[in-house]
């Protein structure tokens, strides 16, 4: 138990330090050297998404109808299946 819990472990180890040349090769020089991207909260621009896209509730109720026939038919299908 304990070897298959070390190899695991190492097995995870190189996944992770695995080197892809052809993508470091791929990146110019300016972008090597261009500062890191300003990080901005994801709050306001979630709720600038919400604000481009309004709900109606024609469109809530037809979506929630949807889903509820689906979930019907998925009940048909289970309960169609033998349980022995």
């Amino acid at each position: 138990m304990r070897v298959i819990l070390i190899l695991s472990v190492l097995l995870a180890l190189t996944a992770c330090s695995i080197r892809a040349p052809e993508l470091d090769a791929s990146i110019t020089e300016t972008s090597r050297q261009a500062d890191w991207p300003q990080l901005v909260p994801l709050v306001p621009l979630l709720a600038q998404a919400e604000a481009l896209t309004p709900r109606t509730a024609e469109a809530e109720g037809r979506t929630l109808q949807w889903r509820a026939a689906d979930l019907r038919r998925r009940a048909a299908l289970l309960r169609a299946i033998p349980v022995d």
